[in-house]
């Protein structure tokens, strides 16, 4: 806590010193803190209950000096006590986060970006030094925490171009967008001097069917391929499908999710269809995977009932040669009590879960937001008993 304090008071004396700096400080981020109160041992689920802490904050801190001029300092969020598995983190032994040096604040990004020109009357360029992002294209132009030179906005007649340089990886790479005939055109490539990695897309509408075709190559020499199609056939029914193939496909730079899983491949290889409409004021959306062979439907639905604004959600999942996967789940904030504004109820039910039989859960749950901030909450779970927790975060 006490680097916390350290930080928060130079951020707020770099902002008092603005106007002497003659500069526009911008500070920003989170912090929160939450304890979870739950049993310490889940076949008991009614005995020996205890306290965790899960606290951490995020800050970002710009600072534009003059018109062209940016320093970015981003402040990473960090966790006392327990991992993503609620673990307790390696060389802690106090779940409350008492223990003395816990909250580690640490320096995660920090770059310089100006705006302008690298040449008297050149083109008005936006340049970052230092850490820098670069999310160019999905199969192959994505890096994250990468040291170097980033260089965008360079327009050529119809077309965007732009530019990375990331020592520490020695990559270098570069992009293009444009648009002709009513194509959208887009190519990126990033090398390390001796292996190449390149992709490309063409997206355009015909009488009223939205096509993109999209193709990779990894530095293997594997390539990558998806084609989508997308059509309102009628007034709140569309229609959509594709095809795609990346069965040996594997890029260094490709852009992940929260799972670390790419997201514009999956290796796998085969044709998908799908359609979604509203009818009855029902939201439903079918489809149909042939590389995995699954079949997903949803539908969501709010209505009104005695008086509650009621949200209701349907997942159904079938495998091959599994059981059907049936997921239910009712939310309803409480607006009818004047002094409970802020509460929401919920309930939901889980049917043969990961599709193997008999394996069922139901739940029901009530979160508050109190008008002071503090988030309090409470859970029943059929597999995994009751929980609770009690937190406040802030934005700033």
């Amino acid at each position: 806590m006490k680097k916390l304090a350290i930080a928060l008071v130079a951020a707020l004396v770099l902002a008092l010193a603005a106007p002497a700096l003659a500069a526009d400080i911008n500070l920003g981020g989170s912090l929160e803190t939450r304890f979870n109160f739950g049993p310490k041992n889940a076949e008991e689920p009614w005995k020996d209950w205890g306290i965790e802490a899960d606290n951490g904050m995020s800050m970002k801190l710009d600072v534009n000096a003059g018109d062209r001029i940016r320093v970015g300092l981003e402040f990473g969020e960090e966790r006392i006590g327990l991992d993503e598995d609620d673990e307790l983190d390696e060389g802690h032994n106090d779940p409350t986060g008492e223990e003395p040096g816990q909250l580690d604040i640490t320096l995660e990004k920090a770059y310089l970006e100006t705006t302008g020109a690298f040449w008297n009357g050149g083109p008005e360029l936006v340049t970052t030094l230092g850490d820098i992002d670069v999310d160019f294209n999905d199969y192959v132009g994505s890096l994250s925490d990468g040291n170097g030179i980033k260089v965008e906005g360079l327009e050529v007649g119809p077309v965007n171009a732009r530019a990375f340089y990331a020592w520490d990886q020695g990559q270098v790479g570069a992009a293009v967008d444009t648009t002709y005939a009513d194509i959208d055109l887009g190519a990126a490539v990033v090398t390390d001097g001796e292996n190449i990695e390149a992709a490309g897309s063409a997206g355009t509408e015909i009488s009223g069917v939205k096509v993109k075709a999209e193709a990779a190559m990894d530095e293997g020499s594997n390539f990558a391929y998806k084609l989508t199609g997308e059509t309102e056939v009628m007034p709140n029914v569309t229609v959509k499908g594709g095809y795609r193939d990346s069965e040996n496909f594997s890029s260094q730079n490709a852009k992940l999710d929260d799972d670390d899983e790419p997201v514009a491949y999956d290796n796998e290889k085969g044709f998908n269809v799908g359609v979604a409409t509203t009818q009855y004021g029902i939201d439903m959306e079918a489809n149909y995977d042939q590389p995995t062979e699954k079949v997903t439907f949803s539908a969501d639905k709010e209505l009104e009932l005695a008086g509650l604004n009621i949200k209701g959600e349907y997942d159904a999942k079938f495998i091959k040669d599994q059981a059907i996967e049936h997921k239910v789940k009712v939310t309803s904030p409480m607006e009818l009590v004047p002094q409970l504004q802020g509460l929401e109820l919920s309930a939901g039910a889980t049917i043969n879960k990961d599709n193997t039989e008999g394996e069922n859960s139901w739940n029901v749950g009530a979160d508050y937001e109190a008008p002071n901030g503090i988030n309090v909450g409470a859970k029943y779970h059929s597999n995994d008993g009751p929980s609770a927790y009690a937190g406040l975060k802030v934005e700033f």
